[in-house]
């Protein structure tokens, strides 16, 4: 029997039940396909492709050792799969069940339609604790429990040769008409066992204390996010390995980062299974009561500053540029950015979601648009979070380190400045070489007015809308997206979402 195996966000050969199923039965056609109409999509960019290339280059090297190579193939799917299969004399397809984007859902239909046409078997494999036609939460921890728990997929170690493979990845190199740069520097794409056990051995001891510091994030967070989300580490494995490590740490500190982490690796699952369960909130507010809320009020140019890290507002700004040079920022940057969009500068939270996911090299659907609506405060069952730019810079930047890093026109602001560089005298901006509106953006918005006017426009709008069907349509986003270890009571919500993921 010749089975195909779809590699798709799963970049890997450990923990792999496609491909350990397929290799059981016979000769396997590992195949990944680039397709060009998903590379034009609003929330793709090349950066993904950056960190997509090396790793597809290395999965082909694991597969060449274990005899068949990867074939990489550019063109629909439909049009891709329908050739192979009877090139091949294919019995089978073997893939991941994937949470994508509305585009990737419509594919897999497609695919479906096709495969059913040639009477061909799909059969689809769970690679995350994420499952299909989920009536309610109400079980949901329990099922994600117990799968998160179960054995591993044994790692194959041979496969029958089946054909040769040619490919040059620059010459199948997907193209956009316009994007964003590539990233200045790029997480090795390759690293991703590395990166694991240098967490587990010794950066782990600091996740806890500087996951939120800027600054220290960058090499105390797990680094892990891009290798999840392009499925060269299992989750699976990754959270039954850190529960080990951390039964067997004999240090607090080392133990303290390892819970942390292992509780985090839980929530990743959570917020795709939103997704899974509600398509709509890609593109629609997850409580429809906030439908019209910012839509009409949209500023281009607020947004540009935005997303150009030209606020005007230190940290902000140092996020976005950071974000710009390398596909990634710790959580509580990227919650900020999200919130000081949506609040202070009142940005309807889908063109701030399109730009962000081109920005993230980690970027995962499942996990974006329920943490951006989170955010955002249009889920109507979690609370708003409207955090101060000023006070955050003050508190998790205070020597300015990583504002002087990503902003060099602010590198000879002393400390006492930094954060409110637009309140120096003329004087010492032209001594610290910062005058602002020329080196250095004035603010875009007033941080006072911005509040309390974000504050009154949410007062108004629930006062306006809280009517029963309000109350009904939070209770039905509660049953169906509110993480719960028991079932769903009827009388009052209280919703355990407050613990936001750690999108690193």
């Amino acid at each position: 029997m010749n089975t195909l195996v779809w590699f798709k966000r799963d970049l890997r050969i450990d923990d792999h039940q496609p491909l350990y199923q397929a290799a059981k039965a016979g000769a396997v056609l590992p195949v990944y396909i680039i397709e060009p109409d998903y590379w034009q999509q609003s929330d793709v960019s090349l950066r993904h492709w950056q960190f997509i290339a090396p790793a597809l280059q290395q999965l082909n090297q694991q597969l060449t050792a274990l005899g068949q190579p990867l074939l990489i193939v550019k063109g629909p799917a439909t049009l891709v799969l329908r050739q192979l299969c009877q090139q091949f004399a294919i019995s089978r397809v073997c893939s991941h069940e994937e949470t994508g984007n509305l585009w990737t859902y419509q594919r897999d239909l497609a695919v479906a339609r096709l495969l059913h046409e040639l009477n061909i078997p799909w059969q689809q494999y769970r690679q995350f604790a994420v499952f299909r036609k989920l009536k309610d939460r109400d079980n949901w921890f329990n099922l994600a429990d117990s799968w998160l728990k179960s054995s591993l997929a044994p790692t194959v170690t041979a496969l029958p040769f089946l054909t040769a493979v040619q490919w040059n990845l620059t010459e199948l190199a997907p193209c956009r008409k316009t994007d964003l740069p590539l990233c200045s520097t790029l997480q090795d794409a390759t690293a991703a066992n590395h990166t694991f056990d240098s967490f587990i051995a010794t950066r782990c001891m600091h996740y806890r204390q500087h996951i939120s510091l800027p600054a220290k994030a960058l090499s105390s967070c797990s680094r892990l996010s891009p290798y999840i989300s392009y499925g060269q580490l299992s989750l699976r494995q990754l959270q039954q390995h850190s529960f080990t490590a951390l039964k067997h740490s004999t240090e607090q500190r080392k133990q303290q980062g390892l819970q942390a982490f292992f509780s985090r690796l839980r929530w990743h699952c959570h917020f795709m299974q939103k997704l899974e369960d509600e398509p709509a909130i890609e593109f629609f507010n997850m409580h429809r009561g906030f439908d019209g809320l910012r839509e009409h009020d949209f500023n281009p140019a607020l947004f540009q500053a935005w997303q150009s890290g030209q606020t005007g507002y230190p940290l902000i700004d140092a996020a976005m540029r950071s974000l710009l040079a390398t596909g990634w920022l710790h959580f509580r940057a990227r919650a900020m950015l999200v919130a000081f969009a949506s609040y202070h500068l009142w940005l309807h939270w889908r063109p701030v979601s399109l730009h962000l996911a081109q920005c993230f090299v980690d970027y995962n659907p499942g996990i974006h648009y329920a943490q951006i609506q989170m955010q955002a405060g249009t889920t109507g069952i979690n609370p708003n979070r409207m955090y101060n730019p000023v006070k955050q810079s003050q508190q998790k930047d205070a020597d300015g380190r990583f504002i002087r890093q990503w902003l060099p026109e602010l590198r000879q602001v002393p400390d006492s400045w930094l954060h409110t560089p637009w309140l120096m005298p003329a004087a010492l901006q032209q001594r610290y070489a910062c005058v602002i509106a020329r080196d250095y953006p004035a603010p875009i918005v007033d941080l006072q007015q911005a509040q309390q006017r974000a504050r009154a426009r949410l007062s108004q709008w629930l006062k306006q809308h809280n009517k029963p069907d309000w109350q009904q349509q939070k209770q039905a986003v509660f049953t169906r997206h509110a993480s719960r270890k028991r079932p769903a009571t009827h009388k009052k919500i209280a919703c355990r979402d407050q613990l936001s993921f750690d999108w690193e």
